[in-house]
């Protein structure tokens, strides 16, 4: 009897050891943002690969996908064996760090160059991992995994260990010199980089040695407000560095006259009186993945326009007869007076600035209106009643089409003569008249109650489509596709329904080039599966600290996020 006493007190005593070691071994989450820079311009953070790599997996679009994929899908696991992993750490390393692992991203610097007539953007950014296991044991996994990838990249890497202040530095460095992967470690954590600054900046943080993130209460209120405790991934830019985005970020829009020091100063300094915190969170929707946006503005800018954005119910009518079944993308305006909401927009923002600035905002409103053909925004606004789209027909297409309800037709006959000259060419469409600029490079046309404007063979397109009830609400199939994420616009005061197609292709490239498949997948099947996914949809209405943006997709952002991972942009075969 006693032998069966002493043996089950060694079975208790071992069973309390093994349950002691498992606690005190098992991952505690950590908050990622004492790893990084405070000063970092953009941050990024996913505390559950796994659940990530499932959730995009399972999403319809992987599904239909994945058969013409060499790339093997991630299940969920919620099984034993995984939870066994991340409890105890006792497998394999590569498969302990995955299920432990919280990452950060960070952008710590991002400077234009000039090229002739494109611009090139060259950022400065860190990952930083969590492994949650030891050094040890999770250098020589991590080591391998990057030089492997450094191969698949640059072809033939050159290898280099330097020994600097801050600890072993590895780099891996291209043939041409200037593209480089970095990484070190410091205990359990890993930092990858594209610039040793990248990396030894949080390393700093980390130690304590420069202000990380961690506790900065801006941060804190964009989690909770986004909920970003139950989200895949969470996203932050700070007030303070939003405006350096947009400086940097104004050519794109304002072309070579924004590259100014002083300018892009001016547009920084305005920017930060205006904008406040941007934040971005990602969870799983209807088979698909949902964005939400938060964009902060100044009280004072918020106060000046809640009167005058007011939304309306439009539905899906009227003027999207004029839509062909393929329509590329299409943005609905469902404000209750456009022409009131101009006003109130650029006197909000002027409201806020000095009277140069204000100017240079004010130009900056016109120029997103100029695609569209619309130079003269007051009048324009005002000679058209709320029900408004902007028109992508196809991927290809120039620029975007305009189709507006006519409130004063004698004003949008002015219009139009004042941009195409006092004797456009006109032309007979059935029971419309086209009418064309000197150059025929723009076109106009008075279809019953509807103003359209665009090119020539868009605005033909478009009344073709109304004449022979081959719009997309009369295509049962393309309208479900339309309308899969958000079957009508509801109260948001503008919504985008647009074909994800391009996001969608860059996805499986890069998954395909970093996954180091050998086979290349059949990009002419893969298309007319793409073709055929629900459009991606985007609410954007304002809320009580500013605006508030929801888009629903087939991946998501992170269709682009992925993309950032391969050290060089991935090419997509021509369609």
């Amino acid at each position: 009897m006693s032998r069966i006493l002493r043996l089950l007190a060694i079975i208790v005593a071992l069973s309390l050891i093994a349950i002691v070691w498992f606690w005190w071994n098992r991952p505690k989450r950590v908050d990622m943002t004492a790893n990084v820079p405070a000063d970092s311009l953009v941050y990024l953070e996913a505390n559950g690969l796994p659940d990530i790599a499932a959730t995009i997996t399972e999403t319809d679009g992987w599904k239909q996908l994945a058969p013409y994929l060499a790339i093997k899908s991630v299940r969920r696991r919620n099984d034993w064996l995984s939870y066994f992993l991340k409890m105890t750490g006792i497998g394999p390393t590569v498969s302990v760090i995955a299920t432990r692992a919280q990452m950060a991203f960070v952008l710590l610097d991002l400077s234009s160059i000039s090229n002739g007539d494109t611009l090139e953007f060259k950022p400065v950014a860190a990952l930083v991992v969590e492994t949650h296991t030891s050094e040890s044991r999770v250098k020589p996994a991590v080591k391998d995994l990057l030089s492997d990838f450094a191969r698949r990249a640059y072809a033939n890497p050159k290898f280099e260990l330097v020994n600097l202040s801050e600890g072993e530095f590895f780099r891996w460095i291209a043939p041409d010199g200037q593209r480089r992967i970095v990484a070190t470690f410091d205990g359990s954590v890993v930092v990858i980089g594209n610039d040793e600054k990248a990396v030894s900046a949080c390393l700093a943080a980390r130690r304590g040695q420069r202000p990380s993130a961690l506790h900065q209460p801006e941060l804190e209120a964009m989690r909770a407000r986004l909920h970003a405790s139950e989200a895949l991934a969470f996203g932050y830019v700070s007030s303070a560095n939003i405006a350096r985005l947009v400086s940097e970020g104004a050519p794109l829009l304002l072309g070579k006259l924004s590259r100014g020091i002083e300018l892009q100063n001016l547009l920084a300094g305005g920017a930060g009186k205006i904008l406040g915190n941007v934040g971005w969170s990602a969870r799983s929707f209807k088979g698909g993945i949902e964005d939400s946006y938060s964009v902060s503005l100044k009280p004072g800018v918020v106060m000046r326009l809640r009167p005058a954005f007011l939304s309306t119910d439009q539905g899906l009518q009227g003027a999207w007869e004029f839509l062909p079944a393929e329509v590329y993308s299409v943005t609905t305006y469902n404000l209750r007076d456009p022409s009131a909401t101009w006003d109130s927009l650029n006197a909000a923002v002027s409201s806020q600035l000095d009277a140069l600035s204000a100017v240079v905002f004010t130009a900056g409103f016109r120029a997103l209106l100029a695609p569209y053909g619309i130079d003269e925004p007051d009048m324009f606004l005002k000679a058209i009643q709320p029900e408004v789209l902007t028109v992508r027909v196809d991927a290809h297409s120039d620029r975007a089409l305009v189709v507006a309800r006519i409130a004063n037709a004698d004003s949008l006959h002015q219009f139009v003569l004042r941009r195409f000259g006092a004797n456009p060419r006109a032309e007979r469409m059935g029971d419309n008249e086209l009418v064309l600029a000197a150059d025929e490079q723009s076109s106009a046309s008075f279809a019953g109650n509807y103003f359209l404007l665009g090119s020539p063979e868009d605005v033909r397109r478009c009344l073709a489509a109304r004449a022979t009830q081959n719009a997309v609400t009369s295509s049962p199939t393309r309208l479900a596709a339309l309308t899969h994420y958000l079957e009508r616009p509801g109260n948001s005061s503008v919504v985008t329904y647009a074909k994800d197609n391009d996001r969608v292709r860059a996805l499986i490239a890069t998954l395909t080039t970093i996954s180091g498949s050998r086979s290349s997948p059949s990009w002419e099947e893969l298309d007319r599966i793409i073709n055929e996914l629900p459009y991606a949809t985007t609410e954007t209405s304002l809320g009580e600290d500013g605006f508030e943006r929801r888009t629903r997709s087939p991946f998501g952002q992170f269709s682009s996020l992925v993309s950032l991972l391969a050290p060089e942009p991935v090419r997509t075969p021509a369609k």
